[in-house]
């Protein structure tokens, strides 16, 4: 990993890392991305982000029988909110099994002092939310 990257240049890294796995698996994929400003992500924050969007993006592709999955990104203030979407199968987030990869993502958005809720998307699959407030990037 670099010593430092750019908030831009991570996410544009992650949208083609994402755009690519998910025209393997023959999924659509929207991406948005919006920040009022730039910022320096640390290794821990750029490398906890990856994790946590391959992780949520990987449980799209193997577990949820979806056709599409939507991806933002934003930064405002000082609130980084990110969010994956699928319309696959769903089900009740409170009655999955969670095992390591959950998990994984549960203690990454930790050590980012962020939140993590995952909720049902309407009729037809589920959407991850992580919110982080107080985000300033490296400095």
């Amino acid at each position: 990993a670099a010593t430092e990257h750019r908030l831009s240049h991570a996410a544009g890294e992650w949208k083609a890392d994402l755009a690519q796995r998910l025209e393997a698996a023959r999924l659509r994929f929207d991406w948005s991305f919006q920040t009022d400003r730039d910022v320096p992500l640390s290794v821990v924050q750029w490398s906890g982000l990856t994790r946590i969007l391959r992780e949520l993006v990987s449980n799209a592709i193997y577990h949820a029988d979806a056709a599409r999955v939507e991806v933002s990104l934003q930064l405002e203030d000082s609130m980084l909110t990110l969010q994956v979407a699928d319309d696959g199968k769903g089900g009740d987030p409170a009655a999955w099994s969670h095992g390591l990869g959950l998990g994984g993502v549960r203690k990454r958005v930790k050590a980012l002092s962020g939140e993590v809720l995952w909720r049902e998307n309407g009729e037809r699959g589920i959407v991850c939310h992580v919110r982080v407030e107080g985000f300033q990037g490296r400095g």
